[in-house]
């Protein structure tokens, strides 16, 4: 429409379009006129056929124009509003002008009044007639008081009335507009409003004109956080919470307390993202705190309940995320309550049904978390549906997707734990469509990049399970290069970071230094010291984390060499450096894996006690800062480390200590095999237990080895070929012939 009259704009909004947003149609005929009158050309509606915006069709004979589709409703529908909102602000801006106008008029009159009075007083004596004059000035003075009085009045409402189209357009329509992922739209609208509010003068603000302007922060910043600017959103919605912390000394209304609330959630999942939990926790109970006693009252309104479960979800997360997973709990299913009342999961609003998903999400999480893992596999498969109804109505809709996410996340997290990788790959290729499609909403939002970092993990993890290998590095390194776009915040850093480890780990298990130089100089740019200066109080173990990792491969790959004096300087030179702040979280990012590579070099070497004691630090970091240690990958994980500490006791002679190690190691493994459902690694891991155990069973010795060789024979190619398993391979065999 660019080179056609407004007028041509106004008739196609306000003719082509029903007051609810839906396609009407005109006759061809009278649209022409209408045109003609607008002052079109003659080709103008030959020039918006033919660019697609109107089309024409016959019906009963007529020739109808219309819009071309409905999907340009929702375009057409906003040009409209934003017009009927420009045209409201003018016409308040006119009456204001009229009405200063008439004030000025008004003050003449009142001034020349009163001089006519005082003349009149000196003049009395004079004559009557001057001081009746007077009177009659004087009256005609206060009617024109009483003009400018009702001038104001109306003013006055036409200032609340452009202000309360403002608040719809910044709050209620801002809703229709998310579920729609408009998020560019809810920005600029937004701002409109803040800027707007920034204007007025301070005398015109009452409580409800600073609450409108607070949402309307509060929104800014929920759209510029899905925009990729998070930085500024955090500081529009703590510009939000000091307007009404300011205005809830003076107003105890609940509907301040309503807006405070939402303030803060906002506020606490926009810092949440740089990982900055423990302050985003103390926000988002401080909303739940604010929203809980409207929320909860009797007749309650839908606004209120529903910013009190969505900040429930958040907490939960919060909670989760900070390793309070008993708290969560709690939180989430009360949050599900909510839900329920307000009419999830019955699909009656998209925008509860979403809160409901993440919330149920999250509980599954924490459920896993606490080890009731049935449990949270119910509430995953729950909130999943959930999800999926609600993005196939809302395809763009991201909290929605988010919710989505979540939940395919965790089933991935439940179905390893239940030993299914081909089943938690199903839901991790679940998983990254759906990040891939938040990703191309909107490319530049953090917390979408991450996620979609998250889902290639996941992908990783169920693959290398599987046996495919190759495959589960390739996704690794997807990750790293996911999360280093995700910028330098604390959550895709920290995530970073631990991808880096996994990715170490993996190619030093294949025997590819080249791999793991590659993987490397991918994450170096995103960890150069003006991002690392973001980071706060992570910095310095972000900082150590990089070389450790390569001291770690370094070490690796020289004990794969067979050089394991190297190996064992290698590692004893990275621990030293290692901060105190670092060594005790060395879980967060495997670098439990030092000591134990240091303890592997130590057994070939003879030297045992060392062996013992550099496990003894494998298991103490591995054990530090993790959520569940009852969870089947953390029972692997330091089961593998307790066969090397056995092995070294049963070597030095602790025979008695070696088998109390390593008996509960066996009998753990041989449980899991009993459910094992297609987890390629297992077997090979319960035939290093099984040579741990013979060194300290004599009467099963033979038994025990032979077990061990039947699973080592019979593993898949892929984990049968690699260094370390032909290792295992010939110590068994080995130890068959009486070595």
């Amino acid at each position: 429409l660019a080179d056609q009259p407004e007028s041509v704009r106004r008739i196609i909004e306000d003719d082509l379009l029903t007051e609810s947003g839906y396609r009407e149609n005109l006759a061809e005929e009278s649209l022409l006129k209408r045109f003609q009158a607008a002052g079109a050309a003659p080709d103008a509606l030959a020039k918006l056929v033919n660019r697609r915006l109107l089309r024409i069709e016959e019906r009963l004979d007529v020739r109808r124009v219309e819009l071309t589709h409905d999907v340009l409703t929702g375009v057409v529908k906003a040009s409209r509003d934003a017009r009927h909102e420009r045209e409201a602000r003018e016409a308040t801006e006119r009456t204001l002008a009229e009405q200063r106008e008439r004030e000025n008029a008004a003050r003449r009159a009142l001034r020349r009044a009163r001089a006519i009075a005082a003349g009149c007083a000196l003049l009395a004596v004079v004559a009557i007639g001057a001081t009746v004059a007077a009177y009659f000035s004087m009256q005609r003075a206060r009617r024109a008081e009483e003009v400018a009085r009702q001038t104001r009045a109306v003013s006055e409402q036409a200032r609340q009335e452009a202000e309360g189209l403002l608040g719809f357009l910044t709050d209620s329509f801002v809703s229709e507009l998310e579920i729609f992922g408009r998020y560019q739209t809810i920005a600029e609208l937004s701002q409109r409003e803040i800027d707007y509010f920034q204007r007025l003068p301070s005398q015109l603000k009452d409580p409800e004109t600073v609450r409108s302007g607070a949402l309307a922060l509060v929104n800014h910043a929920e759209a510029l956080q899905y925009l990729g600017d998070p930085r500024t959103g955090a500081q529009d919605a703590a510009e939000a919470v000091a307007l009404l912390e300011s205005l809830r000394r003076t107003d105890q209304s609940e509907a301040t307390s309503v807006a405070l609330g939402r303030a803060y959630a906002k506020l606490g999942w926009t810092i949440a993202g740089a990982a900055n939990t423990d302050e985003a926790q103390i926000d988002l109970q401080r909303a739940v705190g604010l929203l809980r006693p409207a929320a909860e009252r009797a007749g309650a309104p839908a606004e209120a309940r529903g910013a009190y479960l969505e900040a429930l979800a958040k907490l939960g997360w919060a909670d989760n995320f900070s390793g309070r997973s008993d708290e969560a709990v709690g939180v989430e299913r009360e949050a599900l309550s909510v839900g329920a009342q307000l009419g999830a999961p019955r699909h009656a609003d998209v925008i509860v049904d979403a809160n409901y998903a993440t919330a149920g999400a999250e509980l599954a999480h924490a459920l896993l978390v606490i080890g009731r893992t049935e449990d949270a596999r119910r509430a995953g498969e729950d909130a999943l549906a959930v999800a999926d109804q609600v993005v196939a109505l809302r395809p763009q809709y991201g909290w929605a997707l988010i919710g989505k996410d979540w939940a395919e996340a965790r089933l991935v997290r439940i179905m390893l734990g239940e030993l299914d990788p081909a089943e938690a790959l199903r839901f991790a290729v679940q998983e990254t469509q759906t990040t891939l499609a938040m990703v191309a909403i909107e490319p530049n939002d953090t917390l979408y990049v991450n996620q979609l970092g998250l889902s290639y993990v996941d992908s990783s993890s169920s693959m290398w399970a599987k046996g495919q290998l190759r495959e589960a590095v390739g996704y690794m390194r997807k990750a790293v290069q996911s999360f280093g776009q995700a910028g330098a915040s604390g959550v895709p850093i920290f995530n970073l970071l631990a991808a880096l480890a996994d990715t170490s780990r993996m190619q030093a298990a294949l025997g590819d230094p080249a791999g793991t130089a590659a993987t490397f100089s991918v994450a170096e740019p995103f960890l150069s010291p003006s991002a690392l200066r973001k980071l706060g109080p992570m910095r310095n173990a972000a900082e150590a984390v990089m070389p450790e990792l390569r001291a770690y491969s370094a070490a690796a790959e020289a004990y794969r060499n067979g050089d394991f004096g190297g190996a064992r300087q290698i590692v004893r030179s990275a621990i030293a450096r290692l901060p105190n702040s670092t060594a005790p979280n060395g879980a967060l990012f495997e670098l439990d894996l030092l000591p134990d590579i240091e303890g592997r070099a130590e057994y070939a070497l003879g030297d045992f006690p060392a062996t013992e004691q550099a496990e003894h630090n494998a298991l103490k970091w591995a054990t530090n800062n993790v959520e569940n240690m009852e969870s089947v990958p953390q029972q692997r994980s330091v089961a593998q480390y307790d066969v090397w500490l056995s092995m070294a006791l049963a070597r030095e002679g602790k025979r008695v200590e070696a088998a109390r190690t390593i008996d509960p190691v066996v009998t753990t493994y041989r449980g899991l095999m009993k459910r094992n459902h297609g987890d390629q690694w297992l077997p090979l891991e319960l035939a290093e237990a099984l040579y741990a155990q013979s060194l300290t069973d004599d009467r099963h010795r033979a038994q025990l080895l032979h077990e061990a060789a039947n699973y080592v024979n019979h593993l898949t190619p892929s984990i049968a070929r690699l260094h370390d398993t032909r290792e295992w391979r010939t110590r068994i065999e080995t130890a068959e012939r009486g070595g």
